[in-house]
């Protein structure tokens, strides 16, 4: 395994391997700064008093939250956080009071409030990313919007004693919401924001005021010592320097002594600078993320372009190079949306989100484009193609594609594992696509429901059988290693042709066993052909999957399938030179991580001698 990590990714990798080591020998850090040392880190006496009243940080408007902060349901749910009723994985959670935040609301298996190198996060009792869900405090931003609304005081005064009571609860690097640096960036930055959007209310004397900056300190510090740069770096090494980022602006000092680089000057600059490495490394020449995931992409989307506009907001220069990968970023989650405004499903999705209600993901300001860049952003909203493919948005080097014709929508994978090869978060999906008409999704990719709290349904969520693709002799296209919940095997290579309204891959990934796959699709009058191709030699047990949305009831004739909606559209799934039997099965969606639900597999199934060509036609009805 040594032999797949770069020599480039050796001294960060030795770094994290030998802080880990050696920060498992160390005291814990004391629970609480003193004034004296808030005083300094702010520059010296009075300089606290100096940063409370005259306070240079400039933050987002209400308005830049788009729709969320005039939601209908607004309020409602300033009222179920107020009686301690989340949203939280996919479900209506009640917390009780006291809110247990190491306890995993699910299962009930609570975390020891022990130093973290002590700590054992992965339990078959529970699973950790329900308290650090909760612990990431994206509920105090709805209580801040809704103050906005309203003034009413009821809502900093519940999230005023959330803090307090979770600080009590986690001293720092004590407990599992310490667990990891991006949990700590993402806290601190929704701490940041709800306390900025609420500062205006008098129940943030000054005792409170001077106790959420050492809180912040705390996090910044807990962040930079412990960095996250393991190899193949990730989006939790992004969420570290864009906290950092966050945590120096909010931070820096009042100006008494402008010549004193402080302590939060030198997390800003440490946090540019790897963002802007780490950006280079992570996000593609089409501008996609390369952990072949579009809910991760989406996350670091809104991380990077908030990051960036936070920055502009504060007269902070960023290169143009660094405001064009993110105006690329958030053009990729533009191009990518179904028609009901969400994402297609391709590869993992943790439900992770930087703010929430979150802000727009929309490109920081930038020098105006050439009349050819503008016509090719204008392309790819319009779903006129780009580059000579046209009808596609095209991200061919995360092996995104996607094609609107009227209400209809169809969404392809076929791109590499990602993470340089490693796999972490890409399932075995090459050739799998999602089919929509309208707001009603189809054909859906079934998602991920859980990481470590369930290894088998892990594994599963991420097989061939979970994909709308092809199975060959039982075998994932990408072998899973045993035991390795985060990896998969690299041994897919996929090639991608685009028409009009065509299109054409073909994987690698059954080589070992002597085949290939090809699929075309062809858009036709009234819906889609589907022709694939399996060439090799000798007979071999060929499977097709197709994963139904969880709403579809199917009728099910001798050779096709027909969903069975009132009213709306309809489709029909069918076979046209095979008599091969259907066989439908229950299997899951999972919409959001830790739920799912039961939904109609259909399953087409035979032995052949190959090569051979299958043709399948999904017809809007």
């Amino acid at each position: 395994m040594l032999r797949r990590i770069p020599l480039r990714a050796y001294p960060p990798l030795i770094r994290y391997v030998l802080r880990r080591r050696f920060q498992g020998n160390r005291p814990p850090p004391p629970s609480g700064l003193s004034d004296a040392e808030l005083d300094f880190f702010f520059g010296g006496t009075g300089a606290v008093e100096q940063r409370l009243a005259s306070s240079t940080f400039r933050f987002f408007s209400p308005s830049d939250f788009g729709e969320s902060a005039l939601h209908a349901r607004l309020l409602a749910d300033c009222d179920s956080i107020l009686a301690h009723r989340l949203e939280l994985l996919g479900q209506t959670v009640d917390l009780g009071n006291p809110i247990a935040w190491r306890r995993d609301f699910k299962t009930g298996y609570e975390w020891p409030r022990e130093y973290i190198s002590k700590l054992k996060l992965v339990m078959g009792e529970g699973d950790v990313k329900a308290p650090w869900e909760l612990s990431r405090f994206h509920h105090g931003l709805t209580l801040a919007l809704g103050y906005v609304a309203t003034g009413d005081e009821r809502y900093p005064r519940e999230w005023l004693a959330q803090v307090d009571s979770w600080r009590s609860d986690n001293p720092p690097e004590h407990g599992p919401n310490w667990g990891n640096a991006m949990e700590a960036a993402i806290r601190a930055v929704n701490w940041i924001a709800a306390f900025e959007l609420m500062r205006s209310s008098p129940v943030f004397d000054r005792a409170f005021s001077e106790s959420i900056l050492k809180a912040l300190i705390q996090h910044g510090r807990f962040i930079a010592s412990h960095l996250e740069e393991y190899w193949p770096p990730t989006n939790h090494i992004l969420s570290n320097y864009c906290g950092l980022i966050w945590l120096g602006l909010y931070l820096r000092g009042s100006g008494l002594n402008p010549r004193r680089l402080g302590e939060a000057d030198r997390w800003f600059e440490l946090g540019l600078r790897g963002l802007t490495q780490q950006l280079r490394l992570q996000i593609l020449p089409d501008g996609a993320s390369y952990e072949a995931s579009t809910a991760y992409h989406r996350f670091v989307t809104e991380m990077v372009t908030s990051t960036v506009r936070l920055c502009e907001l504060n007269d902070v220069w960023v290169s143009p190079a660094i405001k064009g990968i993110a105006a690329k970023m958030a053009e990729v989650v533009e191009s990518l949306q179904r028609p009901d405004g969400t994402l297609p499903l391709f590869g993992d999705e943790d439900g992770g989100r930087w703010l929430w209600p979150h802000l727009l993901p929309r490109p920081p300001a930038t020098p105006p484009p050439s009349p050819e860049q503008s016509n090719t952003a204008q392309e790819r909203r319009e779903g006129k193609g780009v580059g000579g493919e046209a009808g596609w948005a095209s991200f061919p080097h995360a092996g995104w594609f996607a094609l609107r014709d009227g209400d209809e929508y169809l969404a392809i994978r076929a791109g590499d594992n990602g993470q340089a090869g490693w796999g972490g978060h890409a399932h075995n999906d090459a050739l799998s696509f999602e089919y929509a008409i309208g707001s009603r999704t189809f054909l859906v990719d079934p998602g991920t429901f859980a990481y470590t709290a369930d290894p088998e349904a892990r594994n599963l969520f991420r097989s061939t059988a979970y994909h709308n693709t092809l199975r060959v002799d039982g075998q994932e296209i990408s072998r899973i290693p045993p035991g390795e919940l985060f990896r998969l095997e690299n041994n897919i290579k996929v090639r991608v042709r685009v028409g009009s309204e065509s299109w054409e891959g073909e994987h690698s990934g059954y080589r070992r066993i002597g085949v290939m796959h090809q699929r075309r699709f062809e858009k036709q009058a009234n819906g889609w052909l589907i022709n694939d191709t399996m060439t090799g030699e000798g007979n071999h047990e060929l499977e097709w999957f197709f994963h139904f949305a969880p709403e579809c009831q199917l009728k099910v004739e001798r050779l096709h399938v027909q969903t069975m909606f009132a009213d709306g559209p309809n489709i029909r799934l069918e076979i046209t030179n095979n008599q091969l039997p259907i066989t439908v099965t229950e299997g899951w969606v999972s919409p959001t991580y830790g739920r799912r639900e039961n939904a109609p597999i259909v399953v087409y199934s035979m032995t052949a001698k190959l090569p051979m060509t299958v043709t399948f036609i999904i017809t809007k009805l």
